[in-house]
């Protein structure tokens, strides 16, 4: 059975907010907050030992440029195939 990874991303709505908000792709994109969130593929060697896993991935931009700068992974999907593709994708 083939399951989509799902990156969770986040985004301030503010510079001077205290927290950042948690939101999915989808939900950045539709606020504008995002032009686009890629979908990562799902491996062929996930998908041949059956591994399937979701994580949370946060985001860091240049708010002056709007260029990703780093990805720090808050939650693993637990295996390091997923984690890698899901960071390749962005």
């Amino acid at each position: 059975m083939l399951r989509i990874l799902a990156c969770f991303l986040v985004a301030a709505v503010a510079a001077n907010a205290k927290a950042p908000k948690l939101m999915s792709g989808e939900e950045a994109e539709h606020l504008q907050l995002l032009l686009k969130h890629p979908r990562p593929e799902y491996p062929y060697e996930a998908r041949r030992r059956l591994v399937t896993g979701s994580g949370i991935f946060i985001l860091h931009f240049d708010y002056d440029t709007g260029h990703l700068r780093q990805i720090h992974i808050f939650e693993s999907t637990k295996s390091a195939i997923l984690d890698t593709a899901s960071t390749d994708a962005l």
